[in-house]
């Protein structure tokens, strides 16, 4: 014998309200208000980066798309160092930033 089971009545309303609610969307011309919007810097506007004679500017870096990009130096002897906002350490030195590795820059994401 077949005995009806509670969530049946539960699967077959979903069903019903996923093929009721499903309807050809239509394209709009008219642009829809965003939370977010961006603007892009124009080309030419990043700050020159003053460089200490003896530590090589990497490029700019952030450890995820939800943090503001740092400057990352290698100093003479090879080492990572994570400095200030991009574009505005200046003379990099240890007092300045925090040393770091290849590992932990590759886990995060060079920024443009």
């Amino acid at each position: 014998m077949f005995r009806p089971s509670r969530l049946a009545p539960i699967i077959a309303a979903l069903f019903l309200g996923a093929f009721l609610t499903t309807s050809p969307v239509q394209a709009s011309t008219a642009t829809a208000p965003s939370l977010l919007t961006f603007t892009l810097p124009a080309v030419g506007t990043i700050p020159a980066v003053q460089v200490a004679s003896n530590w090589t500017f990497m490029g700019c870096w952030a450890p995820s798309n939800f943090t503001p990009c740092s400057d990352v130096f290698r100093d003479p002897q090879g080492g990572l160092w994570i400095c200030k906002a991009c574009g505005t350490t200046g003379n990099p030195t240890p007092g300045k930033c925090r040393r770091t590795s290849q590992a932990e820059l590759d886990r995060g994401f060079w920024c443009s």
